[in-house]
Parts: C-alpha cells; sequence; structure tokens
C-alpha cells in the first residue's frame, strides 16, 4: 500500500472515530437534559401540590337548615389550608353522618384543584312529643328524637296523652309521614283517648275525631271538607266512620239517647225479673196444689176403702 493510500485510510479512521464520539457525547447530552427535565418536573411538582394554589378556596354547602355550614364543616374536618389531593370525600361523609343524626344523606364531592361541594339532607320534623314529665321531644321522620339544637322551628303538631307508648306513637308517626306538609302544620294538637281513637285539634279552632290507625287518609281532605264549615269552633268534624258534624245540640241528644237506652233495658231488665219471680211463684203454687191433689186422692182412697170394710161386715152379719 503506497503513502497516499495510507494517508487515506488514516483520515477514514479518524472520521469515524471522531463521529462516534460526536454521538456518544450527543446521546449523553440527551440522557443529562431528559434527567435535568425530570428532577426539575419533580421539583416544580412537589412545590405546586404544597402551593397555595391547591388549597381550598371554593367551598360550597348546601342543603343544610338546623345544622349550620360552619358545624357540618368542622365535623368533616374541612378547611381553608387543607389542600384538595389530601381530601377523602368518603371519610368526610362518614365523619359528618357520624357526628349528626339528623342527616338522611350527604354527598361529597372535592374537585382539583382547590374546590369541595358538600350536599346534606336532613331527616325533617313531624311533631312535638310531649312525655309524662312535661318535656317536649322533637320527632324526626324516622321517628326518632331530635336532641340538637332546633333553629328553624315549624308549625309542629303537639303529641299529649300518649304516656310513652310506643306501638301509639308509632302508628301516629307513620300516618304523619302520609300527611300533605300543608295539612300536616295545620295541626295544633293530637291528643290520645281512652277509647283508641284520637282527638286533633287544628289551628282554626276545628276540632276532629279520627281513628288513630289510618287518620291520614281522611285528614289529607281536610282543606276541602273544612270549606263547608262555617262554625269551627263549636262543631266536631267526626271522621271515625265517614264524615259529619256534631254539634252540642246533637251531643246533647246522642247523650239523652243513651240515657233513654239504658233506661229502656233498665226497665225490661226489672220486667224480666218481675216475670220470672211470677213463673216461679206459679210453679210453686201448681207443684203445692198437686200434692195437695195428690194427699186428697190418698184420702179419698183410704176412706172408700174403710167404707168398703164396714159393709162386708155388716153383710156378713
Amino acid at each position: 500500500m503506497n503513502e497516499k493510500n495510507k494517508k487515506l485510510l488514516s483520515k477514514i479512521n479518524k472520521d469515524k472515530r471522531k463521529s462516534s464520539l460526536e454521538k456518544i457525547k450527543k446521546k449523553k447530552r440527551r440522557e443529562l437534559s431528559l434527567i435535568v427535565l425530570l428532577f426539575l418536573t419533580v421539583i416544580l411538582g412537589v412545590g405546586f401540590m404544597f402551593s397555595s394554589y391547591v388549597k381550598l378556596k371554593t367551598i360550597n354547602v348546601s342543603g343544610e337548615n338546623q345544622i349550620t355550614k360552619d358545624e357540618i364543616l368542622a365535623a368533616g374536618n374541612i378547611n381553608s389550608n387543607l389542600k384538595t389531593w389530601t381530601i377523602k370525600d368518603d371519610e368526610v361523609r362518614n365523619n359528618i353522618k357520624n357526628k349528626y343524626s339528623i342527616f338522611k344523606e350527604v354527598t361529597v364531592k372535592s374537585t382539583f384543584p382547590s374546590k369541595i361541594d358538600i350536599k346534606v339532607e336532613e331527616y325533617r320534623f313531624i311533631a312535638k312529643n310531649k312525655k309524662t314529665d312535661g318535656q317536649i321531644e322533637i320527632i324526626m321522620e324516622n321517628g326518632r328524637t331530635y336532641s340538637g339544637q332546633v333553629r328553624n322551628n315549624y308549625n309542629l303538631p303537639i303529641l299529649e296523652n300518649f304516656k310513652e307508648d310506643e306501638e301509639k306513637l308509632k302508628e301516629v308517626y307513620k300516618n304523619l309521614l302520609e300527611l300533605k306538609q300543608e295539612i300536616l302544620i295545620q295541626i295544633s294538637e293530637i291528643i290520645s283517648e281512652d277509647d283508641g281513637n284520637l282527638t286533633i285539634y287544628m289551628n282554626d279552632g276545628q276540632k276532629i275525631k279520627v281513628s288513630r290507625a289510618n287518620f291520614a287518609q281522611k285528614l289529607n281532605y281536610y282543606d276541602e271538607i273544612s270549606k263547608y264549615i262555617d262554625d269551627k269552633k263549636n262543631t266536631t268534624l267526626n271522621l271515625i266512620n265517614g264524615a259529619y258534624l256534631e254539634t252540642s245540640k246533637s251531643e246533647k241528644q246522642r247523650i239523652q239517647n243513651i240515657k233513654n237506652l239504658l233506661a229502656k233495658n233498665s226497665v225490661d231488665t226489672s220486667n224480666d225479673k218481675e216475670k220470672t219471680t211470677s213463673e216461679s211463684q206459679n210453679k210453686e203454687d201448681n207443684s203445692s196444689s198437686d200434692k195437695n191433689t195428690t194427699q186428697n186422692r190418698a184420702t179419698n182412697s183410704q176412706n172408700n176403702n174403710q167404707a168398703s170394710t164396714q159393709a162386708n161386715k155388716r153383710k156378713n152379719t
């Protein structure tokens, strides 16, 4: 190989080595750039996650009535210093429901980067139960007692004279749930009577008698019925059997009819006793008469025998 070719070959090898080194350097630079970029991304990501940008800025609470927004947030451990990504929705919901028994449903939804929505639904109040010791307890629609602070008080009916009988109260709660809300708020008092029925006093002064088992069915039509009642304060609407009005006059007549019936029963009972006594006396008289007749017959028979004997003696003589 001549000198010229050697130089050419040497140059080619040099260029190859140089090209290979450049490629290696470029690859290392790319790898280094990628590592640096990844590192910076992690740093920026961590910085972002702990920045004020992901702190809670929008906190929405809806559906609250007896429980305040601040109480709900405190129960769920929610505050503006929290980072959105640290919030566990299920945990917040359970904390709120466990704290307040009045909530029927609680929904929690946190949205990145800085928002949370809490929606609650409360059990509605249906009555106030007056206990034997005079204390008043609020009854919720699930039949349980609400022991918290009452901030929004509605026109709730007061239950009286139930003597803490749970079975009677359950029947009443069931019917109250079936009542229209516009009818429920018109009821002033519900009193348990000794005969098992109920006396209801409405806010307009009307007195109503109903059956405890199913009074909601008829009472839901009260607005339609009351249009035809002029004197609500001096009449009683009886919804136990049918639907009719009782007045003081009709009540007096009813009482008089009962008295007459009792008096009639008393007379009939007296006549029956007299009749029974008379029949007994007649039986005794008849028995005595029969006895006398038997005795007379025996005496006559004896006399006849004696006469016959004497006649035979004379004949033989």
